[in-house]
């Protein structure tokens, strides 16, 4: 509450001298507040909701921990080479990616952290400049024996990709311009994927 106090006490005051006003005969000063009100509360609502809007995207992410961020360094030499601010970043929007996909693995019966970590960092270096968009209602599925060095996607919703395939570009990668730049098959239809959504 005291966050909006700051808002709150010149809105309030505002509304009492509208009335204060017109009953001292000032029309003109009386709609002059008027509209300073509105623009106020108008302003203080945006605000407001782009604060909550931004608190409720937090709070859905997934956190990363130590042991993330541990092989996140190991293998990823972009990641690593990141700054601090960089990787919080890219982690936000990991977390956000991770929180609104469906996992599932074609040849084991438990999934791999690392390898969901794999998918959700070369997803989003793949788009590293778009803004962010929701994948909610998708479902990757990792499937080892998928060598073709592409994704298979299936009925739009699923995307059977060999986890290891990412793994190995994601170590060859040193710099956001070779990602971007790759002719590997695979980032093209993670883009294409991410951007037709």
């Amino acid at each position: 509450m005291k966050r909006f106090l700051a808002l709150l006490i010149p809105i309030v005051l505002l509304l009492i001298a509208i009335p204060f006003l017109l009953n001292n005969g000032l029309i003109v000063p009386a709609k002059v507040v008027g509209v300073v009100l509105i623009l106020l509360t108008t302003i203080s609502l945006r605000i407001w909701l782009r604060r909550a809007l931004r608190e409720k995207l937090s709070l859905d992410a997934i956190k990363f921990n130590v042991n993330h961020r541990y092989y996140l360094n190991e293998v990823s030499p972009i990641y690593r080479n990141m700054s601090k601010a960089e990787k919080k970043a890219l982690e936000k929007r990991m977390g956000k990616l991770l929180a609104d996909l469906q996992f599932d693995d074609t040849t084991r019966e438990e999934l791999n952290v690392d390898e969901m970590l794999s998918y959700a960092l070369i997803q989003i270096l793949a788009v590293y400049n778009e803004s962010y968009r929701s994948l909610k209602g998708k479902m990757i599925v990792f499937d080892q024996t998928n060598n073709t060095g592409e994704l298979k996607i299936s009925e739009g919703k699923y995307v059977l990709v060999n986890p290891v395939l990412l793994e190995s570009i994601l170590k060859e990668a040193q710099t956001m311009e070779a990602i971007s730049s790759s002719n590997k098959p695979v980032i093209g239809q993670l883009r294409d994927f991410y951007l037709n959504v």
